[in-house]
């Protein structure tokens, strides 16, 4: 019986050596190539004056001084000195893509509803500034098309972060961005961001050349925000929640972003540390950093971390954090 146990025994540690070894060569063989530090770079420092400027981006178009997401946010992050903006991308019910933050259009128009419910015609009709405190400055503003944005963009020589946020619609949102990738050459001009790694994935897939950065906060499974209230009501789907929150973070920063070829890592300021930056540094990964509000945080972020910093306020001093 024991010469069958040891028998058992090794046999299945020769299984986990051989099956581990598969896997490793797997992992290997179908990773995505990483862009070079030198793409990275380039693409991050576009528009700036000098080598050591700082890197500031429009969150949204900066939010706090023009409607969010709107041409005119993105024209006014331009004046003030931004050297880029970030943008979210969604799909109406026809299946146009959008520039809008939220799953429904309640927040930022006067219209509600899913934007997955609305054809293109429709939620061109709402005004994308009705909710704004500087609605009056910037009166009946649109929900834009990806084509408008990227054409103005364009035209403005400003980077862009398109973070894509639908999640359940990866491939068509690949398949979208590799034809305006492909079109308008954007693989110097503009990164493809989002929390989900099944979207870069796609993206990785459909075109290796596109720039990707995976975005991550704390609690963002378990959480609507960081310190934002619990998604869940009953107590063991947040608990749960919370599980899938630390094992996502364990997986995310030890093989997820290498897997994926990742060049930048979008973070949240709210566990950010020298070290953590020095430590995605190290990895050969650029960070970025949302949502920086207060002049004092731009300051040390930017000249002492040296980091690139999405902001809602370009010019304006302001204090309201903002999720992203």
């Amino acid at each position: 019986m024991m010469a069958i146990f040891c028998g058992l025994h090794i046999d299945f540690l020769i299984f986990l050596l051989f099956f581990s070894i598969l896997m490793f060569f797997l992992y290997r063989i179908f990773r995505f190539p990483r862009p070079t530090p030198h793409l990275v770079e380039s693409f991050l420092k576009r528009g700036t004056l000098t080598r050591h400027s700082p890197i500031i981006i429009g969150h949204r178009g900066g939010g706090l001084e023009a409607p969010e997401n709107t041409l005119a946010a993105f024209k006014l992050a331009k004046e003030n000195g931004a050297t880029g903006v970030e943008f979210d991308l969604d799909f109406t019910k026809d299946g146009i893509p959008v520039i809008i933050h939220d799953s429904t259009v309640d927040r930022t128009t006067d219209g509600t509803g899913k934007v997955c419910d609305f054809t293109y015609d429709e939620i061109r009709r709402l005004d994308a500034s009705a909710k704004h405190p500087l609605r009056d400055r910037f009166p009946k503003e649109r929900i834009p098309h990806l084509q408008e944005v990227i054409d103005l963009c364009l035209s403005l020589d400003l980077q862009m972060y398109i973070d894509v946020k639908a999640a359940t619609q990866a491939v068509k949102a690949a398949s979208i961005l590799k034809e305006v990738f492909a079109s308008h050459q954007l693989y110097n001009k503009a990164m493809v961001c989002s929390f989900y790694p099944n979207v870069t994935f796609q993206v990785r897939r459909a075109d290796p050349n596109i720039l990707t950065a995976l975005t991550w906060e704390k609690k963002f499974i378990s959480n609507f925000d960081y310190d934002g209230p619990p998604r869940y009501k009953q107590w063991w789907k947040q608990m749960l929640a919370s599980v899938l929150d630390r094992i996502w973070e364990l997986h995310l920063h030890s093989w997820v972003y290498d897997f994926l070829g990742v060049g930048v890592f979008l973070s949240h300021t709210a566990h950010l540390s020298r070290e953590y930056v020095k430590k995605w540094q190290d990895k050969g990964v650029d960070v970025v950093l949302w949502t920086i509000n207060h002049p004092a945080e731009k300051d040390y972020f930017t000249t002492v971390l040296k980091c690139p910093i999405m902001t809602d306020c370009v010019k304006e001093v302001q204090s309201r954090p903002h999720s992203n």
